[in-house]
């Protein structure tokens, strides 16, 4: 079996690599960026290079949906990086339809398919890293806002059983992290995680560069109301899903 991976620069996407190649799994990946860089042992290919490829771990981008299913008669399952908001499209309309779009011609393609639906990413808040590092300041448009933000090892240990273990075709898989926390939480945690006491400022939606206008609806919809919980990475295989604190201590690095 040759696993196919896409987007081998998203932190997503490293984490699976490393954790099929740790389960002694055939590896491929690929890239649309010329500086990617694998693994010993995993075969970097441009595009959707399908020849021999069983499984496909694919990134919701709508526009090569059409490209792929073109190329992938012998693919036997499909698992698609999704958003929590496609189950939720009335929470972030905009990010809803993004992925469903790319769900939607999966689902109707006939070839099995997983789809792996994450809440915020924790890598999201590496957005703040320049700002801490220099200064020791994160600067949000929405300081109060709380995020249940899921590591993206949880969501590659997902990934990973669907591609590896079975019973998993045909279902849609939501997963958050397991606590709501807000975003000065968020970097009382960083500061932990680094020895450094951290400030938050308030930034201009205007400048908040870094996002695209669809999460900042959503963000400003949110409010300061703590986010639903679960389910989590323990709520789906029964392996303990990892907090922010474990998620900054992961990533101490990149705030120093």
């Amino acid at each position: 079996m040759t696993i196919l991976v896409t987007g081998a620069r998203g932190s997503v996407a490293r984490a699976l690599i490393d954790q099929l190649l740790a389960e002694g799994e055939k590896v491929r990946a690929s890239s649309s960026s010329p500086d990617a860089v694998v693994p010993d042992g995993v075969e970097l290919v441009p595009g959707f290079d399908l020849t021999g490829v069983t499984k496909v771990f694919l990134y919701a981008k709508p526009e090569v949906i059409p490209e792929f299913l073109a190329a992938a008669s012998g693919v036997e399952h499909i698992v698609l990086l999704s958003s929590l908001a496609s189950a939720e499209p009335e929470m972030a309309p905009g990010i809803a339809e993004w992925h469903l779009a790319a769900e939607r011609p999966i689902e109707a393609s006939g070839i099995p398919w997983t789809f792996l639906r994450p809440g915020a990413f924790a890598t999201n808040t590496l957005a703040w890293a320049p700002g801490i590092r220099e200064h020791g300041v994160a600067r949000e448009a929405f300081p109060e806002m709380h995020m249940n933000s899921v590591h993206e090892q949880d969501i590659a240990q997902l990934a990973r059983h669907a591609l590896t273990r079975p019973g998993h075709a045909g279902k849609a898989y939501s997963l958050t992290g397991p606590e709501s926390l807000s975003v000065r939480q968020h970097v009382d945690l960083i500061g932990a995680a680094i020895g450094r006491s951290l400030k938050v400022e308030k930034l201009p939606r205007e400048q908040a560069t870094h996002l695209p206008d669809a999460a900042l609806d959503a963000m400003e919809a949110a409010g300061t109301t703590p986010q639903p919980v679960g389910p989590t990475l323990e709520d789906h295989i029964g392996e303990p899903a990892r907090t922010f604190a474990t998620w900054a201590a992961d990533h101490a690095d990149d705030f120093r």
